[in-house]
């Protein structure tokens, strides 16, 4: 298995579109099996801290990719079900005791921004060394495809460090590194939808982008 677990919520009430084809492309083209991403889904808090206990739990996971609709404040599986970035960052604090997941990558409208990364970092117990998302509105298909670059990239990243024997990388340079290679191929992943990536070093949140 990969580091990398999707965790997504319904997107439409009378159909939906989700993202697990996409993510298992990837699997397969890095470890030849389209399973080797954890998959799972989520309804509302509850469901989504039942998940995440399992990631944080399960010996592989570093990375979780959280695929929902979203607002500045928020994730949101339905208008009637928003989880607020306080539960959001108590889930992590109550399922990530052991440290096991590293990074958190929102692919959400508008919760991505620099409040909900120091909001989520600044908090020790959370244990998450790096949160990426977008800080704007972000269209289905080119989020997804953004996204679908960065998760390549970092699967590139760990695939690579697993073979060294000596000078092993950081998750937190393992996405620094996905995340310029990302934004080299897709120029304006932060000036049209505010991509950014967000770390917690010497006491203060540092960024890719200002």
């Amino acid at each position: 298995m990969g580091p990398i677990a999707v965790v997504e919520s319904r997107w439409w009430r009378t159909g939906n579109h989700g993202v697990r084809q996409l993510f298992e492309a990837v699997a397969a083209i890095h470890y030849e099996n389209p399973s080797a991403i954890y998959y799972d889904m989520f309804a509302d808090r509850s469901s989504l801290e039942t998940v995440l206990r399992a990631r944080s739990e399960d010996g592989v996971s570093e990375v979780i990719y959280v695929a929902s609709h979203g607002d500045a404040n928020c994730i949101s599986p339905t208008p009637t079900t928003a989880i607020s970035r306080t539960e959001f960052r108590n889930i992590f604090k109550n399922c990530n005791a052991s440290g096991q997941i590293k990074g958190l990558f929102l692919g959400t409208c508008h919760t991505g921004n620099t409040e909900t990364a120091r909001f989520l970092l600044q908090e020790p117990a959370t244990k998450l060394e790096w949160v990426a998302g977008y800080s704007r509105a972000v269209d289905w298909i080119d989020g997804s495809a953004i996204d679908m670059v960065f998760i390549s990239k970092l699967a590139e990243q760990y695939l690579a460090n697993r073979s060294r024997r000596k000078h092993k990388q950081s998750p937190r340079k393992m996405a620094h590194e996905a995340a310029t290679r990302m934004v080299a191929l897709i120029t304006n992943a932060h000036n049209n939808y505010g991509f950014n990536i967000y770390f917690h070093e010497n006491h203060k949140i540092t960024s890719m982008f200002s």
